[in-house]
């Protein structure tokens, strides 16, 4: 008894510790921090691509007007798809009190200039937040309008909010230093909130990964080896024209399946040290490919800065130019190693 009591309590603290280390070891910012730049400039790419039809699809008069968002009965089974009437639920925005043109115009670019702070780093903490409300805002005030860009870029900037952003690459560390008695920017000090967002965000992604592959299972043309080849064969979407490798079935074969096969083994191997570049590479090919052959632009950058969650913040310190912190590595460095 006392054997298997002592495994259990070795087991028991073993589990504690790395689960400890996995969620609150102290981590380098640089990671968190470039992701809260290039999420800001996703984010105002969405915002700008409304500008030109703002009235047109909020406007009083426009196509999708606040009283009738407000009131789903009147919404047709198309805005729907089909959905009962009954079942048809939309979320709070600030867009749906809004109904003067002008009054719209101008909250709008309000919102561009909280996505165009948190980009450039100033009161990072609070224009996080902010852009969260104002991404937010735009889709649940036309989710039939909504696309694979919108989940997300809400799901980064919503786990940002739980790390300090600011912490460097950012004007909040230029003027932190400005006040201060040296006039040089402060190495940024590992915080455990900083492994926590990362952590959000890998799980979600690897969970997001599991997902996306288990789908595909149940598709014929992804079993077939034929999805990729309906993908180029979409004309209206498509980007470059990948027709002639109707002539080629084995690298249409070839190329369905590797999609599938990353997708599975992505959750499970990206946790292993030696794995994980070998899987970032991967993914960089495999969505720069795919938005050329769906046109989904937008969406396949959003992946491909997700996966910016497992780069190593030594490793993204030398991509930004900036030089080496004076810490020890964080978990991620270390997860899987073995």
């Amino acid at each position: 008894m006392n054997a298997v009591q002592n495994y259990f309590q070795r087991l028991s603290h073993g589990f504690s510790s790395w689960w400890n280390r996995f969620w609150f070891e102290p981590s380098d910012p640089t990671t968190v921090c470039v992701l809260r730049i290039l999420a800001g400039l996703l984010g105002l790419y969405y915002l700008v691509s409304h500008t030109a039809d703002l009235t047109r699809w909020f406007g009083p008069h426009g196509l999708l007007p606040a009283g009738v968002v407000r009131q789903p009965e009147l919404l047709g089974p198309t805005l729907l798809d089909g959905a009962p009437l009954q079942q048809a639920s939309f979320h709070i925005s600030y867009l749906s009190w809004i109904s003067d043109p002008t009054l719209l115009l101008a909250v709008h670019f309000l919102g561009i200039l909280v996505l165009l702070a948190l980009t450039v780093g100033i009161f990072s903490r609070l224009a996080n937040v902010l852009s969260v409300v104002v991404i937010l805002s735009y889709v649940h005030r036309a989710p039939m309008i909504t696309g694979q860009l919108e989940p997300l870029l809400t799901m980064l900037l919503i786990y940002l909010c739980v790390a300090p952003t600011g912490a460097c690459l950012s004007l909040d560390q230029f003027l932190a230093a400005r006040r201060s008695a040296t006039k040089a920017p402060r190495p940024a000090e590992p915080r455990w909130d900083v492994t926590v967002c990362q952590r959000l965000i890998q799980v979600h992604l690897a969970g997001l990964y599991l997902v996306m592959g288990l789908t595909k299972l149940a598709g014929d043309t992804w079993w077939g080896g034929d999805a990729v080849w309906w993908l180029i064969a979409h004309t209206e979407s498509r980007l470059v024209d990948l027709s002639f490798l109707y002539a080629a079935p084995l690298v249409i074969n070839a190329w369905t399946h590797l999609i599938v096969l990353f997708e599975l083994a992505f959750p499970l191997l990206i946790w292993n040290r030696l794995a994980r570049p070998l899987l970032l590479v991967w993914a960089v090919v495999m969505w720069l490919s795919l938005s050329l052959i769906t046109g989904l632009v937008p969406f396949c950058l959003s992946m491909l800065l997700a996966n910016l969650a497992f780069v190593e913040p030594a490793t993204m310190r030398r991509l930004a130019g900036l030089p080496a912190a004076d810490t020890k590595q964080p978990l991620a460095e270390h997860v899987g190693a073995s």
